[in-house]
C-alpha cells in the first residue's frame, strides 16, 4: 500500500458581519471538501448569544423605539445605518458558524470552535453600554456608507495586505495569546487527520503575514497553508 498524503490545511479569511458571508462561505467548503472545519468563534460567544441574545435584541428594539419617537428619525434611517445592522449581526450567532454547521448537516464533517473564551465574554461584557440609548444616539450621529460598502472596502484592504505584507501590524499581549493557542489548536487537529483536508475559517486579519509577529498565519506557515480570501479566492 502507498502511503497517504499528508494532511493539508485551507485558512479561509473573512470579514466579519458579511451580510452575503453564510452563502459565500457554504459554497467554497462545498467546493473545497474539508474533512474537518475549525471556526474563530468560542464556547462562551455560542452559549452566550443562544441564551441571552434575545433578551439584548428586545432592549435594543426598545430603544431604537425611544429614539423614533423621541428624536424623530424615520425607521428607515435607523435601521439601514450600518452601525445599526452591525449590532444587530453582534447578537446573531456569526455568519461563519452557520455556515460550517449546515456544511456539517450535509456531510457528517467535524464543526470545532476554537476562540478563546476569556476573549469573547470580556468582548461582550460591553453590549449593555453599546446598545444603551446614549450610544445609539452617538452612532446614529455619525455619517456612515452602507454595510455592504464597508465590507467590499474591508476585502480590498484585505486583498492588498495578502500580496504586500505589513512590516508592523497590531499587537498585544492578549493577541499574541489568542494567536498562539489558536494555532496549536489547530495544529493538533490537523496532524491528527493524516492525508485530509483541514479547513480554519476566521477574520482575514489573523491570516497577514506578518513581519515579526506572530499571526495565526505565521505560526502555521512551516504546515504550509494555503490561504483563501472568501470574497476574492486564492492567494
Amino acid at each position: 500500500m502507498g502511503k497517504r498524503p499528508p494532511p493539508s490545511l485551507l485558512m479561509v479569511g473573512t470579514v466579519h458581519r458579511d451580510p452575503r458571508g453564510k452563502a459565500k462561505l457554504l459554497r467554497l467548503l462545498q467546493r473545497e471538501k474539508p474533512s474537518a472545519v475549525s471556526v474563530e468563534i468560542s464556547p462562551y460567544a455560542r452559549i452566550f448569544r443562544s441564551q441571552k441574545a434575545a433578551a439584548f435584541r428586545a432592549l435594543l428594539r426598545e430603544n431604537l423605539g425611544s429614539i423614533h419617537r423621541e428624536d424623530g428619525l424615520a425607521w428607515g434611517q435607523i435601521l439601514s445605518h450600518s452601525a445599526i445592522q452591525g449590532i444587530f449581526l453582534l447578537l446573531k450567532e456569526p455568519y461563519e458558524w452557520r455556515a460550517a454547521m449546515a456544511y456539517m448537516e450535509e456531510t457528517g464533517c467535524k464543526v470545532l470552535d476554537i476562540d478563546l473564551s476569556e476573549y469573547s465574554e470580556e468582548k461582550l461584557s460591553h453590549l449593555s453600554e453599546l446598545i444603551s440609548r446614549e450610544n445609539l444616539r452617538t452612532l446614529l450621529s455619525f455619517s456612515s456608507s452602507g454595510l455592504d460598502e464597508q465590507v467590499k472596502q474591508q476585502y480590498g484592504r484585505a486583498r492588498f495586505l495578502f500580496s504586500h505584507p505589513p512590516s508592523v501590524w497590531l499587537d498585544s499581549r492578549e493577541l499574541r495569546e489568542r494567536e498562539s493557542i489558536m494555532a496549536e489548536r489547530i495544529r493538533g487537529f490537523v496532524l491528527q487527520g493524516e492525508g485530509e483536508k483541514f479547513a480554519h475559517v476566521g477574520g482575514w486579519e489573523h491570516l497577514l503575514e506578518t513581519n515579526g509577529q506572530n499571526s495565526l498565519y505565521n505560526l502555521l506557515k512551516d504546515l504550509r497553508p494555503r490561504r483563501v480570501l472568501l470574497a476574492h479566492g486564492e492567494t
